[in-house]
């Protein structure tokens, strides 16, 4: 007897779903690409894919370390910037202050700075402006520059006369503000 025909006088395969055709066309499709490997154009395309991330993550990184090489001598600079302020605050003597100076930085760079002294309208208040700059030929190789305005409480470096006209001229500007309001001035005992 035949083993493709069974007792109805049909063959085997047909009497199977049509589904498991379609299983068994895919299987043996299946079957075959696994025993050819993969194609040409499949390993170029991977190396393809492979080759656009190592770029992308390699550019990533390296975008990091200049980052991170920036903050760092930003950081170092303001540190020097933080050491001349103090230094400013720190001198006693307005001659000192407006003469300026310079300074080697623990990474052998050259700073100097400058201030200007302002008068303010108010007593022994001064607006010292500072400027502070870095020379290039840093690690960075970069020029810096930096300029701030502070306000200070200096008695010792007013001029006694400008001190009374400036006292004088805040005690009218008290009494007049008193009369607008119409608060009567204190006795003094």
């Amino acid at each position: 007897m035949d083993r493709r025909r069974d007792a109805a006088g049909g063959h085997a395969d047909e009497r199977r779903p049509l589904v498991s055709r379609r299983v068994d066309g895919i299987g043996k499709l299946a079957r075959r690409g696994a025993a050819r490997g993969f194609t040409l154009l499949e390993v170029l395309l991977a190396l393809a894919l492979f080759a656009i991330a190592v770029v992308v993550l390699t550019s990533s990184y390296l975008n990091i370390i200049e980052g991170m090489a920036a903050v760092q001598t930003d950081r170092e600079f303001e540190q020097e910037v933080r050491w001349v302020r103090e230094r400013v605050l720190l001198l006693a003597d307005r001659a000192e202050v407006e003469k300026g100076g310079e300074l080697t930085t623990p990474a052998a760079a050259k700073l100097s700075w400058d201030a200007t002294v302002l008068a303010a309208p108010v007593a022994d208040l001064f607006l010292v402006d500072l400027h502070v700059a870095m020379a290039a030929g840093t690690e960075n190789g970069k020029a810096r520059e930096y300029r701030e305005r502070l306000t200070v409480l200096r008695p010792g470096w007013s001029e006694p006369v400008e001190r009374g006209k400036l006292f004088e001229d805040a005690k009218q500007r008290i009494e007049e503000d008193r009369r607008q309001r119409g608060v009567a001035a204190e006795k003094r005992t």
